[in-house]
């Protein structure tokens, strides 16, 4: 997804018919790849429209369309992470309109910092596990996000490589 000032969030991007686009996958299943978009309206004909009742951290809406994979071009990644202070990163998935991110702890991130989250902000854990033996997700106030910064892994052709 893409951070209101248009900054690419975690996620796969590429270029289909001269327009940059999401991909829910950077690797093609049986030739095809699937362009997407969160919310709004659908971008045009043949996109199918699935509502999921919000689930994190989409906004209830995605609109989908299968392509063949050799129609989409400048396929890559991004990972986008923000830092709580202190070097303490977190990964930022998606912006809401307000300017919260939705975000989602490493296990890197000590489990005393991971409460913190879960407290404060009402972050939850995976399956249920205990915070000590579980990433964590919600979502977090912008503000509280600082330094955002973003790797990029390209590929070309489908396979990993460089940016041309």
């Amino acid at each position: 997804m893409w951070s209101s000032s248009g900054e690419k969030l975690s996620g796969s991007y590429g270029t289909w018919q001269g327009q940059e686009v999401e991909l829910d996958s950077p690797d093609p299943d049986d030739g095809m790849l699937f362009l997407i978009k969160y919310g709004g309206d659908a971008p045009g004909a043949g996109w199918l429209t699935i509502y999921d009742r919000g689930s994190f951290p989409t906004p209830g809406v995605r609109h989908s369309l299968e392509v063949p994979a050799d129609e989409v071009t400048d396929i890559h990644s991004v990972r986008a992470m923000g830092d709580l202070g202190l070097g303490r990163e977190i990964e930022l998935l998606a912006e809401d309109p307000d300017g919260n991110f939705a975000a989602i702890s490493g296990e890197s991130l000590p489990p005393e910092e991971r409460r913190r989250l879960v407290s404060a902000y009402g972050f939850t854990t995976f399956y249920d596990e205990p915070v000590e033996r579980s990433s964590v997700f919600g979502w977090l106030p912008g503000e509280k996000v600082i330094n955002i910064k973003s790797n990029v892994s390209w590929r070309e052709n489908g396979t990993p490589g460089k940016a041309p």
